[in-house]
């Protein structure tokens, strides 16, 4: 041991809240419309020397495409600089302005700075999935929030304001009224293994479909990428709607959240937003992907980024929603809460809660994941001894997921009353090429219950 003499030691530690999105890390992927355009305001272009001549635009697009908005020799202007009005030129197809003005009178000398501002169609990336940590970043992406904002941009600020690590966005190419876009853009999420939830900010009936679809095709265990969708009704949505919606997808991969009317958001400029259902459906899936474990469940957490009315429901509609499958958020007192983190499938607490499912999928996940790890391309075969081998694996991942915290236990005996069964291995006789392991595992459930009852005596 090397010797230190006394002394007080300081260090830094990194911010927990800058992290590197890795594969690991379960983010929400949220899925809208997005922007057709662009916006720069006030960039700064120095005036070249050739006169009449080009200067280039940081943006490059085809003639028609980028529209100049206002150019004059200070930033903040509110409009074109008139003695420059008629001394330049659209753009071309290299993306440059072309000036043929004076110089020093109708247009800028050689060397001298203006500012230019200026519309141009996204590039093509805006309609690929992007990783965001940071409201500034979508805002740089997809524009800011205002009333003429789409939707993408205030349902993952909602997400991140909820505590999301991150945010997985991808915007909707083409008209978001057609279902047909919204599946291509659903099929663009296929090859990532770190979305946790799907949420389309959308309340058309097609589009959830869709969604689900989307979350069963992918949770299948030949493509290993279990995740479900949060989905939201339409402003005019009614407590018989919402037991329809509900009864019509019937799937514990599945979360239909209500309200989808008097739903409002104040934006940072002072605007109000009327949101719908697959806003808050983004709400949620921040909540959820901000728990320090996958399965903690978050019934009765505090949920913000938007306003509801108080005591918008009466508590029978609110019952008779949740006994439908309908995961119902309320306000009390301007604060908002989850009243059960419930999925659409209320068959049993297994289907029901939102964490048994996280849970359920968790064990997939790391069970499979880890086993890949130790045996799969080592160039190993199976001999006596590889089944017990691979059982003893499994009994290790497990005990794992315990110590974590992640799982109850799991089983050790036969037991037909509870459906507990040991794990056990062995070579399949059809396919000789396949190890085949039996077990079963006791997940964590939320306490949502106490009932009590008491004697009276005199």
């Amino acid at each position: 041991m090397t010797y230190l003499p006394p002394n007080v030691s300081v260090d830094s530690i990194a911010n927990n809240r800058i992290i590197n999105i890795s594969e690991d890390v379960r983010l929400p992927a949220i899925v809208g419309a997005g922007p057709s355009k662009r916006t720069v305001t006030d960039y700064v272009i120095t005036r070249g020397t050739s006169d009449p001549g080009w200067d280039a635009l940081p943006t490059s697009g085809s003639a028609g495409s980028i529209t100049i908005t206002k150019v004059s020799p200070y930033p903040g202007a509110t409009a074109t600089y008139a003695s420059w009005s008629g001394s330049f030129s659209g753009v071309n197809n290299s993306g440059g302005i072309y000036w043929n003005g004076t110089p020093g009178s109708t247009s800028p000398r050689s060397g001298e700075p203006y500012y230019i501002s200026y519309e141009y169609p996204v590039p093509s990336t805006q309609f690929a999935p992007q990783i965001f940590t940071d409201s500034k970043e979508i805002a740089a992406t997809y524009g800011t929030e205002d009333s003429d904002t789409p939707d993408i941009t205030t349902a993952a600020n909602i997400a991140l304001e909820n505590g999301a690590p991150a945010v997985m966005c991808l915007q909707v190419s083409g008209s978001a009224a057609s279902s047909a876009n919204w599946t291509t853009a659903f099929n663009k999420l296929k090859k990532k293994s770190n979305i946790a939830y799907l949420v389309p900010v959308s309340s058309g009936s097609t589009v959830r479909t869709a969604a689900l679809q989307h979350c069963l095709v992918e949770s299948v265990p030949s493509v290993g990428h279990e995740r479900e969708c949060i989905v939201g009704a339409s402003p005019s949505a009614t407590v018989a709607n919402f037991l329809s919606l509900a009864a019509a997808l019937k799937n514990k991969r599945a979360i239909l959240v209500a309200p989808g009317t008097s739903i409002t958001r104040t934006t940072p400029a002072g605007t109000v937003l009327t949101l719908h259902g697959g806003h808050i459906s983004a709400a949620l899936a921040g909540l959820i992907t901000s728990q320090e474990k996958a399965i903690q469940p978050v019934t009765g957490k505090i949920i913000t980024g938007f306003v509801i009315p108080d005591d918008q429901y009466e508590p029978y509609d609110m019952n008779r929603m949740g006994n439908a499958g309908v995961c119902v958020m309320y306000s009390k007192s301007g604060v908002i809460k989850v009243r059960h983190a419930i999925t659409t499938d209320t068959t049993s607490a297994d289907t029901r809660e939102i964490s048994i499912v996280a849970a359920d999928d968790l064990v997939r996940r790391i069970t499979r994941e880890k086993l890949e790890e130790a045996y799969l391309g080592k160039g190993i075969v199976i001999t006596e001894s590889t089944p017990a081998a691979v059982a003893g694996t499994v009994k290790a991942i497990w005990s794992s997921l315990v110590r974590d915290g992640l799982i109850s236990t799991y089983g050790t005996k036969n037991d037909p009353v509870t459906g507990e069964v040991p794990i056990s291995a062995a070579q399949d006789t059809l396919e000789p090429t396949r190890i085949n392991v039996t077990g079963s595992v006791k997940f964590l459930y939320p306490l949502n219950y106490i009932t009590v009852e008491f004697f009276i005596y005199v």
